[in-house]
């Protein structure tokens, strides 16, 4: 199973809820791997592994076979973000079929692991679009806000666009919508979240039961390269996240 974890805005938790999947799914003895498509590289930090190597633009631009370039780190196997990867886009856009390139990278190794997470850049762009081309379900992480709702509409038509062409990835499912930083005291997140609603079933998805609480713990977490739940496994976001792969299962 590949997912793509990923949202037309910045902050909305796309690299943590990638790392919190990768690792919920780990602890259960499932092989998975994790993908770092956005030359930011926060996921590699968090990681720890090196941006020196090469990583996902070798794999992106077929300088490198994907089964070379996966680094085994502590938290566990990664193609990473390196420092090249920002090349990557306008690359990409001399090359023909360029959209596929990230999926047909993946297909020799797909079924060496029970799960692929890939973690993407915010806005849309070759890279972003490659990613949602290459996977089996997307996973969309946003605030109850009105600046992710417009967010949220970008995905849909980029989603749609996908599913029609019959040569991109019209299997292609959305496995939920993800509210992150989510306090349901405030009104207005219980407001837009009718209208998130309303925007799922156009999807023909959901949003997830489960809601993703604030927490100082996830940052912390990511500074010192650990796991959430190795780092503080009772904080909410760990007990959050573990839902969140749970619920996550019987909808893939």
């Amino acid at each position: 199973m590949i997912l793509t974890v990923a949202f037309g805005k910045g902050g909305t938790g796309k690299t943590t809820t990638v790392q919190c999947l990768y690792h919920a799914a780990r602890r259960q003895g499932f092989k998975c791997l994790a993908i770092d498509t956005d030359p930011q590289a926060n996921l590699t930090a968090a990681f720890g592994a090196s941006t020196n190597s090469r990583g996902c633009y070798e794999v992106i631009t077929g300088k490198a076979d994907a089964a070379d370039v996966i680094q085994e780190t502590e938290q566990g196997d990664i193609i990473t973000a390196g420092l090249q990867m920002a090349k990557a886009e306008n690359e990409l856009a001399g090359i023909a079929g360029s959209d596929l390139a990230l999926k047909a990278a993946l297909q020799p190794i797909s079924a060496q692991y029970d799960f692929i997470f890939i973690d993407t850049m915010p806005e849309r762009t070759r890279l972003q679009v490659n990613s949602i081309i290459a996977c089996d379900s997307v996973l969309l992480p946003m605030q109850a806000n009105a600046f992710s709702i417009m967010g949220l509409y970008q995905m849909k038509d980029t989603i749609n666009q996908i599913r029609n062409n019959p040569y991109l990835n019209p299997k292609l499912t959305v496995s939920g919508i993800l509210l992150v930083k989510y306090n349901p005291r405030q009104n207005l997140a219980r407001d837009l979240t009718e209208a998130i609603q309303a925007e799922a079933e156009a999807m023909n998805t959901v949003v997830f039961n489960t809601h993703i609480r604030q927490g100082v713990d996830i940052e912390k977490a990511q500074a010192m390269k650990q796991s959430i739940f190795d780092y503080a496994p009772r904080c909410n976001p760990a007990i959050d996240y573990a839902n969140l792969f749970e619920e996550l299962k019987g909808r893939l």
